[in-house]
């Protein structure tokens, strides 16, 4: 309640927060009329401090003899709250502040001299009284000790109650967004859970209580962040600053989606996990809730981030900095456990990147359990219910950091962070790069948060956040203009090309209810010529204009650029990819005369692929895998099942149907990293062996003679996370460490197999190509 004195119903107790003796007086002369004077005892009376900062051992006396001699009273907060005219603080909040501090928490100074210019600047806010009786009940809830209430710890709670309901108050007045936990290191220290941990680990480590307590508290010192307005304001600005630098102003998002992650942020815990393609989309998630007037996020992230001045306004805002291995330290494990429970407890949202680092190839990278296991160990331990998860996808049309991915895939080394870098890296922005668009997917909600001991549990949970983070992923203009382009190449499309296959796949991701940007839903004469003036400003596309035809192609030099953006969506056409394959492998067998089953070949072959690239992409259990794949089949055509077992014109006149052909965008540069990969082992003779990471080394040497050769189409295949992967596969089915000759073998067989399925795409890039100036079958 604002302004209005509360009529006292029975003896009232003041609570008042007074950060200066400015406000000390303001409160006491407004409240002069009910208090009858200034002994303890009184009917009335009011004791002052600033409740934000430890009490002083006179005021926390006064405090608990007031308790003690009123035992039936009513205790009220009070706090002195500033109306700045005109004051908006995504607007007048400046840098400066930081050293002059925030003008809604005025100095005496600065109080003082808006007291002479206009005391309507200044109003009492009244927080939810509540009677001691109650203070006590609730303090016997929280702490659980039956011995007694301690009059000091009693005293150090009515505090933290007073604060926390003043806190209340003023949101109501300023804002959701400013909700920050307050005490938490005290308020953590006084749990019977937090208590037992530490004399559990104190008898096993043989180190006294105290000592265990004392480290404990300088983890939670380390971990806790100090929020405050002030530095909330200065992280809005930031984000906003560093997000409009070469970036369109204003983030592309839902409002239904937001709306809906706003009730659900305040009626349960909440975890909002985001993709990680850049620097940049670090601050969209906090900038995103800013903006909505939605909870600050405490957002997780490495202790390589608290670089001077960033690191102390990160803080401020809500950032955990976590060590980057904690392993072996049991105590740390188990007091950031204790503090995660916390937060869900109170209902303060949690962020952290989904995928542990920068996406370095465009698509969504195997989660990392890490966080994701000691969050849900910390609410199954607390019995948190109803636990919502929800991916928060940031996608932009131009990334400014590809450029380093691409150098770093080739073996370059990542350059480490400093404040210098940070500067750098934001003058780095301010090229026209397009918009950023943010979309949240489906929450995945665990109604009773389970025990995550068994693997399978943990990574059956995160599967299904990919899952959703993946639906969520809207397809871009320029993401589709790369996946057509590099599908093509090396052959470039004319302008009226690239317009048809542009259309006919828009409608195709409309049919099946595919996440489409704005630009894709729009005017469609201006699909090529809008982004393609951004493409090639850019560097990453070449447009050659003759006469009365403009073709466009990706430079030779930027596939590996267009790949990362063409990655970003390949997972949308996975299903139509595989069929295509599928498709091309019974057609090859028929023209080699072999007698099969075509119905089996296909189905053997949509899961054998479903094999061989399982370490790209994220697939479903093999029942729900088939049915995703006749889903397709029917919506394409419903005769499949027949064509297929007739084969034949039957069959080929099916395979046009799913024209254009998008095999080839889809899985090259997988099939050509991965034949590089087997081409070293194969070479291996009996009794030799590498390493993975020598095989990686020689592949990235291999791959660059192989462009050279033309053994391979694009650089982009030349990946060290692809060569890795190709690795993974390769000792997943045992094809690694000595050589044999049975394995040598193996791995012949295996390379054939993928030569052969680089024949097959080669095949759907050409029938793309013959039918690109011509309308599509449908």
């Amino acid at each position: 309640m604002k302004g209005k004195l509360p009529k006292p119903e029975r003896t009232m107790v003041y609570l008042v927060d007074a950060r200066n003796a400015i406000e000390r007086n303001y409160v006491l002369r407004k409240l002069g009329p009910t208090l009858q004077d200034s002994s303890v005892t009184a009917q009335h009376c009011a004791v002052a401090m600033a409740l934000e900062s430890n009490p002083s051992s006179g005021e926390l006396d006064t405090l608990q003899s007031v308790l003690a001699n009123n035992p039936e009273a009513d205790v009220v907060p009070v706090r002195t709250i500033w109306n700045i005219p005109g004051f908006a603080a995504s607007k007048m909040v400046k840098f400066r502040h930081l050293i002059f501090g925030d003008p809604r928490r005025p100095g005496v100074i600065r109080a003082q001299i808006r007291m002479w210019r206009n005391k309507d600047n200044a109003e009492m806010l009244f927080g939810k009284s509540a009677t001691i009786a109650e203070l006590q009940q609730r303090f016997h809830e929280r702490t659980q000790d039956s011995t007694g209430v301690d009059a000091s710890l009693f005293a150090g709670f009515v505090i933290r109650q007073a604060n926390l309901t003043l806190d209340m108050g003023e949101r109501e007045w300023r804002g959701s967004r400013y909700k920050v936990p307050r005490h938490v290191a005290q308020e953590i220290d006084e749990t019977p859970a937090f208590k037992k941990m530490l004399k559990e680990q104190s008898e096993e480590t043989g180190l006294a209580l105290g000592k265990v307590r004392s480290k404990a508290q300088d983890i939670l010192k380390e971990l806790i962040p100090l929020p405050s307005a002030l530095f909330i304001d200065l992280r809005a600005r930031l984000d906003n600053f560093t997000l409009t630098l070469g970036y369109q102003k204003g983030v592309v998002q839902n409002s239904e989606e937001l709306i809906e992650l706003s009730k659900n942020i305040r009626k349960y815990p909440t975890l909002v996990l985001f993709t990680h393609k850049t620097y940049v989309d670090g601050f969209v998630p906090n900038h995103v809730l800013y903006q909505n007037d939605m909870p600050m996020l405490h957002t997780f992230g490495g202790i390589n981030m608290d670089i001077p001045v960033l690191g102390r306004i990160l803080r401020g805002s809500g950032a955990i900095f976590i060590r980057r291995s904690f392993s072996n330290d049991n105590l740390y494990k188990l007091t950031l456990r204790h503090y995660i429970a916390y937060l869900m407890e109170k209902r303060f949202p949690l962020s952290w990147s989904f995928e542990g680092g920068r996406s370095r190839l465009g698509k969504l990278m195997p989660p990392r359990y890490g966080l994701l296991k000691y969050v849900l160990e910390a609410a199954h331990a607390s019995g948190v219910e109803n636990l919502h998860i929800y991916p928060m996808v940031t996608s932009m049309d131009l990334i400014r950091d590809v450029e380093e991915y691409a150098a770093e895939q080739t073996g370059r080394v990542k350059q480490p962070e400093s404040l210098k870098w940070f500067i750098g890296y934001l003058r780095s922005l301010k090229e026209p790069m397009g918009r950023i668009y943010v979309d949240l997917g489906e929450p995945v909600i665990l109604p009773t948060a389970p025990d995550v001991e068994d693997p399978l549990t943990l990574s059956r949970i995160a599967f299904d956040i990919a899952v959703h983070a993946n639906r969520a992923t809207p397809i871009t203009l320029n993401a589709l203009m790369c996946l057509c382009l590099l599908g093509a190449a090396p052959r470039a499309l004319t302008q009226m090309e690239l317009r048809r296959v542009l259309d006919y796949l828009t409608r195709w991701c409309q049919d099946r209810g595919i996440r489409l940007s704005d630009e894709l839903t729009i005017a469609r004469e201006a699909w090529v010529e809008n982004p393609a003036d951004r493409l090639v400003n850019y560097g990453l596309m070449m447009r050659i204009s003759r006469g009365t035809k403009t073709v466009y192609a990706i430079e030779p030099e930027k596939h590996a650029h267009a790949s990362y953006y063409r990655n970003s969506i390949s997972h949308h056409f996975l299903e139509k990819a595989t069929i295509e394959l599928s498709l091309l492998k019974v057609i090859e067998h028929q023209a080699d005369r072999d007698p099969v089953d075509n119905i089996e070949l296909f189905w053997n072959e949509a899961f054998r692929l479903r094999e061989l690239f399982k370490f790209e992409f994220f697939y479903p259990e093999k029942e729900a895998y088939q049915e995703d794949l006749v889903t397709e089949l029917n919506r394409t055509d419903s005769k499949w099942l027949e064509r297929i077992k007739r084969g034949g014109f039957a069959l080929n006149r099916m395979l046009t149907r799913f024209q254009p052909l998008m095999s080839n965008a889809v899985f090259l540069p997988f099939v050509e990293s991965y034949i590089i990969v087997l081409e070293i082992l194969a070479s291996l003779k009996p009794g030799e062996i590498l390493g993975d990471s020598e095989i990686v080394d020689q592949c990235l040497e291999q791959g660059r003679i192989a462009y050279l050769l033309r053994s391979i189409t694009s650089e982009a295949s030349i990946a060290k996370m692809l060569f890795q992967n190709g690795v993974k596969l390769a000792a997943n089915i045992d094809l690694t460490g000595e050589t044999t000759e049975e394995i040598q073998q193996d791995r012949k067989s295996l390379l054939q197999e993928f030569r052969s399925l680089s024949r097959r795409m080669e095949r759907a890039r050409i029938e793309l190509l013959t039918l690109a100036g011509n309308e599509f079958d449908e």
